[in-house]
């Protein structure tokens, strides 16, 4: 198998950054260990274009990426060099503003005054439920395709607001600090969007590793050759996916990432250090 056939979607707030200061220092040298060997890393995450942007800027790296649960694909000339940069950015969410329109005349009203969007918040609180610094918190803010939110009701009351939102094709979907509101898009829907694409125009046989650590990473961690999850602080996350391909770390992040991705790396034969 080529190096670059290898993609690794991955998961970033609590699967390849801290989960609790978001730093990833520990791994650097790692990630761009496999990225000089040819591996296509492809952050797939709930996090904002510019949020992403600043992780990049610290790697010191740029890559693909899907923003905000499947909404938009950015930089998708740099999976091929054949794909034509006109074409780098994919979009399939409707606006943030279309959403909240949505939202607001089909959403019974009952619902509506359970959800505690954070846009609505204090900066305080904002910076409390994000886990972010007043350095860090506009640009988590900057929302063009969804909206966090902290949901004041029962599972019963949550199940059923899901199905209401579905009707009205919309999702929620479940990170690891917030809810948040999308349209009818996913991570898992980007990534398979990008592995058709590049399976059907380029005949590429791709080998897919996918990382993650919320029930927002489910549709991916379903939907590749080799699913990895990271274990989060004090939680037992995700132990209902039962697959017995799935690599679990020992480890947090993000040094649990760089566990997970040896050991996927390994299964196939492919030698890092060679």
């Amino acid at each position: 198998m080529s190096n670059s056939n290898i993609l690794i979607f991955t998961d970033l707030d609590g699967s390849l950054l801290n989960h609790n200061n978001f730093d990833f220092k520990e791994i650097k040298d790692f990630i761009l260990s496999c990225i000089g060997k040819g591996i296509k890393i492809v952050p797939n995450t709930s996090k904002t274009h510019k949020e992403i942007n600043i992780f990049l800027d610290k790697l010191g790296q740029k890559l693909p990426f899907v923003c905000e649960n499947g909404a938009a694909i950015h930089n998708v000339d740099l999976l091929h060099p054949e794909i034509n940069s006109k074409d780098s950015s994919l979009i399939f969410s409707r606006s943030l503003s279309e959403i909240l329109e949505v939202f607001k005349n089909n959403i019974p009203i009952e619902f509506q005054k359970k959800c505690i969007f954070v846009k609505d918040m204090s900066p305080k609180d904002q910076m409390e439920v994000l886990g972010l610094n007043d350095k860090y918190l506009p640009y988590a803010l900057n929302r063009e395709y969804s909206m966090p939110l902290i949901f004041e009701g029962s599972k019963d009351n949550i199940n059923e607001f899901t199905t209401l939102l579905k009707t009205n094709g919309m999702k929620l979907h479940e990170g690891g600090r917030v809810l948040n509101i999308c349209d009818n898009c996913s991570k898992g829907k980007a990534m398979k969007t990008l592995i058709k694409m590049l399976n059907d125009n380029f005949d590429l046989k791709t080998h897919t590793i996918v990382v993650g650590d919320s029930p927002n990473d489910i549709s991916m961690l379903n939907s590749c050759d080799q699913p990895c999850v990271i274990p989060l602080p004090g939680k037992r996350n995700l132990i209902e996916l039962k697959d017995h391909k799935i690599i679990r770390a020992t480890k947090s992040a993000p040094e649990g990432w760089e566990e997970v991705v040896r050991a996927s790396l390994k299964k196939i034969n492919f030698d890092l250090e060679g």
